[in-house]
């Protein structure tokens, strides 16, 4: 074991229990959010150790991580709740006209219709982001290869795109954004 990491393997006994205090604080006390964020911290606190150059104190270098850890946490937690127009995407691909009765087959092709009709008054690029996700069904990865971004911005603009798209559904069809989102 290298002198580096013996050194951060004191620094980490030394600091655990602070550090988990304040992720723990700075998370309203949701112990379960806090493990989560505390161990992403550590382990990126550990791939990054090389790079930590003593401009700060050590404590304040993995809070910063820890900071930055929370906010991808809420991030994910967002993405992963906003969904909202997603599954109704998603099912709308996998039903088979067949299993349907023509009544719903039409109710079907006509909430397809609005759909379709609402995507076309986004801008482009909300609309090749939602494109590429749910009916290429591509990763946050393959999407960010494509259009030369980070994961992490194709999550951003892909929620701001579900929310724009959402925006218009319920501007121009409000009784159908009660029904599907």
């Amino acid at each position: 074991m290298g002198f580096k990491y013996k050194t951060f393997a004191f620094l980490y006994r030394k600091f655990n229990l602070p550090l988990m205090k304040f992720i723990v604080k700075r998370m309203g006390g949701n112990q379960d959010a806090a493990e989560e964020v505390f161990s992403q911290t550590v382990e990126a606190a550990l791939k990054g150790w090389y790079a930590f150059e003593n401009k700060s104190s050590y404590f304040t270098w993995i809070c910063r991580i820890a900071l930055n850890k929370m906010a991808d946490y809420y991030r994910h937690q967002i993405n992963e709740k906003s969904v909202i127009i997603a599954p109704g995407f998603e099912i709308l691909a996998k039903i088979g006209s067949t299993e349907l009765s023509p009544e719903e087959k039409m109710a079907l092709d006509e909430l397809k219709s609005c759909i379709l009709e609402c995507l076309k008054l986004l801008p482009p690029e909300k609309r090749q982001l939602l494109y590429l996700r749910y009916w290429k069904e591509l990763s946050h990865k393959e999407i960010a290869k494509i259009m030369g971004l980070t994961e992490r911005a194709v999550e951003g603009q892909l929620y701001r795109a579900k929310q724009a798209l959402k925006l218009v559904i319920e501007e121009k069809y409000p009784d159908l954004s009660l029904a599907y989102l």
